[in-house]
């Protein structure tokens, strides 16, 4: 999202639903204009006009303007399947969709007891497909992402508390249908799940529904339901919308430990199992979990390096350590200064930054230095810093992928090889010694959410930077494009998937023209990207290709691919730039024929 762009405030708690109405309308008033026009369709089992400004204010507070459509309730499959229907007339980016499940499966609910396993199993089989369809017959008209809510728990049990002791409770019953639920949308491209039943969770069913609203207006549920419903909606959408940001950046002292290290030393500060230690313990593991996730971690600190890393490797307390950190800031400079380093050192822009200092003079600089930066607004109690943290929606991923979950290694792995450069010789002498290897292939579905991914956050080292959606990609395909990945690994570890080629096929024949080329920065000047085109060139030959034209759409960040058509035989015919391709060209010598692994 565009650090131009304000996200709307949000109402405040224990409103009435009236009063909630009349705040949200003054602060979508007040509301920035550029925020990102989303058209929203939703599908539902019951009444959700009274869910519209809470839909509305989240979607802002996340840097969103909706335009809403609502169908009467009770018509998902009818919307879906019906070309001519209200649904598709309105064209929605996204649809979502909001099963209610003592309305799509009552049978779960009043005659759970009764059920055997296998109407147990059919019943749970009917009700994903009738899902299933509905996503399907939505995606096979539209471009539009569908966001399918799972189910929220039952407000009661029909066994009671004796449902622990049935063969399949009904608690066990419905989150296997949320399993299979999210199982479907794994498989569909441009499907993904609303995790209503985790909201749920969060509220509380005591506060979940509204009974009088219920039987008055189909409208189940409460005024705290529907805001939390529309916030992970909101977040949802940033996720499938947004790429998350890339780093985390933190102060040490009172933000990773209680204390000021310089005053307090290594045994001062608060940092153990008992109170107000604890907190920070915590605070690591909500931190740790992050950089599982596959986001960085740095540090920028006002404080003596040598002492900030002592404090990490040797206190017995601190969970984090000095290995951790793909950055490592620890100084007396300003701020602002660190963190540029630090995106320089990551090879990232400074716009992929979250910073959290408990220090509000440290974040107002911050901001004012580098206001493209996150910064997270700390509350004053350190009880407050993980739920700070899990709240900002930064990390919010739409899917992760093998890629992700190394990602902190990858950095390990780079700081050996910049190593291996200053020792080598020659730029020939260090891209022989990292032994690369090469493997190819054509997308399918187990590796379509990394390619979704890279599209989505390649900006350096990208001809054009589509950034095209699984089910763009699908159509692409399906219309004859060759969508090719590409893996780098090495003598110090495994890149991942670090190229994208997508050629399409022009009605001229023999002509293709290049729709994407993008590479990660982790493997530029390695001349991967020579070794991308040769394997492409091979594949258009073998189908009758002559040319290949292609584009390059200069953008502030993709300098590093500016040469790259010239430099690699395209011509400049004043419109755009176009490949012979009466001979694929050879490998670079770093990568051999016997490095190279196709599933061509």
């Amino acid at each position: 999202m565009s650090s131009t762009v304000t996200p709307a405030r949000k109402p405040s708690a224990a409103l009435t639903r009236t009063e909630f109405v009349q705040q949200s309308q003054a602060i979508l008033a007040e509301a920035d204009p550029n925020l990102i026009k989303k058209s929203i369709a939703v599908l539902s089992t019951f009444t959700v006009d009274l869910m519209k400004p809470c839909l509305v204010v989240e979607a802002a507070a996340q840097g969103f303007l909706l335009d809403l459509w609502l169908a009467p309730f009770g018509q998902i499959e009818q919307q879906a399947c019906d070309p001519s229907s209200l649904l598709y007339q309105a064209q929605p980016d996204v649809v979502l969709i909001l099963p209610r499940i003592e309305d799509w499966v009552p049978e779960a609910g009043y005659h759970f007891i009764s059920l055997s396993p296998e109407d147990q199993e059919a019943l749970k089989t009917r009700a994903i497909s009738r899902l299933q369809q509905v996503a399907e017959e939505i995606r096979s008209r539209t471009q539009a992402t569908v966001l399918m809510a799972n189910f929220a728990p039952l407000p009661w049990l029909a066994a009671g508390m004796a449902d622990s002791t049935l063969a399949t409770s009904q608690i066990s019953f419905i989150q296997s249908l949320n399993d299979a639920l999210a199982a479907v949308c794994g498989r569909l491209p441009g499907t993904a799940i609303l995790d209503a039943a985790r909201a749920a969770a969060e509220v509380g069913m005591r506060h979940w529904n509204d009974e009088r609203m219920t039987y008055l207006a189909k409208a189940p549920l409460s005024l705290e339901a529907m805001s939390a419903l529309a916030a992970a909606f909101a977040r949802r959408l940033r996720s499938l919308t947004v790429t998350p940001k890339k780093c985390l950046v933190l102060d040490l002292d009172n933000t990773l430990w209680g204390g000021v290290l310089g005053e307090a030393g290594l045994e001062g500060i608060a940092l153990g199992p008992d109170y107000p230690g604890n907190v920070f313990v915590d605070f690591h593991k909500r931190i740790l979990a992050l950089r599982d996730a596959g986001v960085l971690l740095a540090v920028a600190s006002k404080n003596n390096e040598v002492d900030a890393v002592q404090a990490l490797d040797h206190h017995p307390a601190s969970l984090l350590r000095r290995r951790h950190f793909s950055a490592f800031e620890a100084h007396w400079e300003d701020k602002a200064t660190s963190l540029r380093r630090i995106a320089s050192h990551l090879n990232i822009g400074t716009d992929a930054l979250v910073f959290f200092d408990d220090n509000p003079t440290e974040r107002e600089w911050v901001r004012g230095q580098l206001p493209e930066v996150t910064v997270i607004e700390a509350p004053a109690s350190p009880l407050g810093y993980a739920k700070a943290l899990a709240e900002c929606g930064c990390f919010d991923f739409a899917a992760l992928v093998k890629e992700d979950l190394l990602r902190a290694g990858l950095y390990e792995q780079e700081a050996l090889r910049k190593e291996m450069h200053t020792q080598a010789t020659s730029l020939d002498d260090f891209l022989a010694g990292l032994e690369m290897k090469m493997t190819a292939g054509l997308a399918d579905e187990t590796v379509l959410p990394r390619i979704v991914q890279l599209l989505g956050k390649t900006n350096q080292f990208n001809l054009t930077t589509r950034r095209h959606s699984a089910a763009d990609l699908q159509a692409m395909m399906d219309g004859g494009a060759q969508v090719l990945w590409f893996r780098v690994q090495d003598k110090f570890g495994d890149n991942g998937v670090v190229g994208i080629l997508i050629a399409t096929p022009s009605e001229e024949s023999g002509a293709w023209y290049l729709d994407t080329f993008l590479m990660s920065c982790r493997v530029i000047g390695r001349k991967v990207e020579t070794a991308m085109l040769a394997i492409l060139e091979k594949l258009l030959a073998s189908k009758g290709a002559t040319t290949l034209t292609a584009d390059f759409f200069p953008t502030a960040k993709n300098q590093p691919a500016a040469l790259f058509l010239p430099n690699h035989g395209f011509e400049n015919n004043g419109k755009q730039w176009i490949l012979p391709l009466a001979k694929p060209r050879p490998l670079p010598d770093c990568l051999s024929p016997e490095g190279i692994f196709t599933q061509l």
